[in-house]
């Protein structure tokens, strides 16, 4: 009986902090290269590495583009991706890195949309419902964490601050 006892407290304390968003989600892993988050079809088009543009990068680290094509079903779903998306790349050992903006001044395709605060298009408006959006998102690595590599989407389940229940897939380089 102890052990429930004080399992239970320590268990709801949990799911609280993870339906207000104060607690990351476990990203569900995705067979293939598409999956649903929060209303909106994500399709992984793969990652690109090496592609700096020109800009300098330290020998021991690699530039990689995690490469998506967004649509929204609905608006709710695309409210949802201009409140809030998040990324990260995680490698097999566990380490994880989050986006950077130190090659956003590369030559990309004008139409791609921004991840900068939320998911946007490219004029930084909500993305319409069943129109496909590309998002490219960045990340500097070490050079052995490069063929390791998966990819998180985050994203909130309610436009509701109070009901927020963050959800994330993770998306594998082999797709």
């Amino acid at each position: 009986m102890l052990p429930l006892v004080m399992g239970l407290p320590w268990y709801l304390d949990r799911q609280d902090m993870l339906e207000s968003g104060a607690m990351p989600p476990d990203p569900v892993p995705v067979s293939g290269s598409v999956a649903e988050l929060a209303g909106s079809e994500w399709d992984f088009r793969g990652s690109v590495v090496g592609e700096t543009g020109g800009f300098p990068l330290a020998d021991d680290l690699e530039l990689v583009d995690a490469v998506y094509a967004v649509t929204p079903g609905d608006a709710t779903a695309g409210e949802l991706l201009e409140a809030s998306c998040s990324f990260r790349a995680i490698d097999d050992q566990g380490r994880s890195w989050e986006p950077t903006s130190e090659f956003d001044a590369r030559e990309l395709p004008e139409d791609l949309g921004s991840t900068g605060f939320g998911c946007t298009d490219a004029d930084g408006e909500t993305v319409p419902a069943g129109e496909e959006t590309g998002f490219v998102v960045s990340f500097v690595v070490p050079d052995d964490a490069v063929d390791s590599l998966r990819f998180e989407v985050r994203s909130p389940t309610s436009t509701d601050p109070q009901e927020s229940r963050p959800a994330a897939v993770l998306f594998s380089q082999q797709g």
